[in-house]
């Protein structure tokens, strides 16, 4: 087949949306498809195909569609906020780049996002399939950032209505856990039919590879290394992680953590660390290729995030052997078992994250025990060819479904 893999965010992307969608080309392709990934460009100048590095720039798409909008807007809805009127012109002007460059030449187009799918089902053409992968809830993230102040604003209400037609206007929407699943049907009232739930996979032979390599990092000799692999933004709870290090550094002297990612925050997230006296504890290491041989030196990962939905690096960490400390926050509950595979504390709490850390820091034999039975459990849960080969099942379903639906059109 000629596949689209689509999203709306600028590719490669930092965080599970990115390696997803690698995993997804590197395994069909293996199995004789041809894919294409479609998205923005990384400095957002441009439309373009990454695979092949055709590209249009932006303004050329955008800019009569902006001019055309804001007069309409001025003119038609002037009660419109600036916010929602951005959103518009954006959504209008991705569904230009995909007619620009034409559609009709693919068997099954697979959409990454919520903008996207809904871009994809208003200007594809109506006899190829259309199937969705939902990585998370933008409402409610834009609620954790601030971008959108209450549910009683203009700006949530229509982001209620873009995450309910985000997620329905496909042939099958799929989620990676059943917490996102009960978001959708519960919240936003997609149709709980319309979702099928099938978690991520991982290369573990590949990141087990990765593991091995030398990083130009060393871990202190005479301290416990705990790591958050995370992008430096509001809804990852490193806030959270701060105020939770501050009460353990009264207590223990014997660890230092490492914050692995960059982000928007980084600059009030060092200034955190400077005013709770932990800035020679807590080291901001940005983005890193050596991510898999960090985690192997590292004794504890901590994860405070306020919404998730299927970390990737949850489950590294996994395969890794190492002890898990995490929130409840979305979908976490269900790759981590408290007491088990790891310890779980309350989203936001950070004297019950404080109380995580000291207690898995203590107890040798407590750490050792939750990362052997993560490792066991990971192993048994993450592989790639079984969640690569339920997607392909559902790709088969929706296109048998439209081949009858044709049948039935000619009869």
């Amino acid at each position: 087949m000629r596949i689209l893999l689509a999203s709306y965010f600028y590719l490669p992307h930092v965080g599970g949306l990115w390696t997803h969608v690698s995993h997804l080309q590197r395994t069909l392709e293996k199995l004789g498809h041809q894919v294409d990934i479609f998205g923005h460009h990384p400095d957002m100048q441009k439309y373009y195909f990454v695979n092949s590095g055709r590209s249009v720039d932006k303004s050329k798409i955008k800019d009569p569609i902006y001019n055309n909008m804001v007069r309409y807007f001025l003119r038609e809805r002037n009660d419109v906020v600036e916010w929602i009127r951005w959103k518009e012109i954006e959504r209008y002007s991705y569904e230009a780049a995909l007619v620009y460059f034409g559609l009709e030449k693919y068997d099954l187009i697979h959409a990454q996002d919520i903008i996207s799918t809904r871009a994809l089902w208003r200007v594809k053409p109506e006899r190829i399939p259309l199937i969705s992968t939902i990585h998370g809830c933008l409402a409610t993230e834009y609620l954790h950032s601030g971008e959108i102040k209450h549910t009683n604003s203009q700006e949530w209400r229509y982001a209620a209505k873009e995450e309910h037609y985000g997620a329905s206007s496909s042939h099958l929407t799929i989620v990676p856990t059943q917490w996102l699943k009960n978001v959708l049907s519960s919240n936003f009232r997609v149709p709980e039919n319309h979702i099928r739930v099938i978690p991520y996979g991982m290369d573990i032979d590949s990141f087990s590879r990765r593991m091995e390599a030398e990083s130009s990092l060393a871990r202190p000799l005479n301290k416990k290394l705990l790591i958050c692999p995370a992008r430096l933004v509001p809804v990852k709870g490193h806030k959270t992680l701060l105020e939770a290090l501050s009460m353990l550094k009264k207590v223990r002297s014997d660890w230092v953590c490492w914050f692995l990612g960059d982000g928007a925050l980084r600059a009030s997230l060092s200034e955190q660390a400077r005013r709770l006296n932990l800035q020679h504890d807590v080291l901001f290491l940005g983005e890193r290729s050596d991510l898999p041989s960090i985690m192997k030196q590292a004794d504890i990962l901590v994860l405070p995030s306020l919404q998730d939905n299927q970390p990737f690096s949850i489950m590294e960490a996994q395969i890794a052997g190492k002890a898990i400390v995490a929130s409840d926050a979305g979908g976490i509950p269900e790759m981590v078992t408290h007491g088990e595979t790891g310890l779980i504390f309350p989203k936001g709490d950070s004297k019950a994250l404080y109380s995580r850390l000291n207690k898995v820091l203590s107890n040798d034999e407590l750490r050792n025990r939750l990362g052997n039975n993560a490792q066991n459990w990971g192993r048994a849960h993450w592989s790639l060819g079984l969640r690569i080969g339920q997607t392909l099942q559902l790709y088969e379903q929706v296109m048998a479904k439209k081949r009858k639906a044709k049948e039935a059109i000619r009869w």
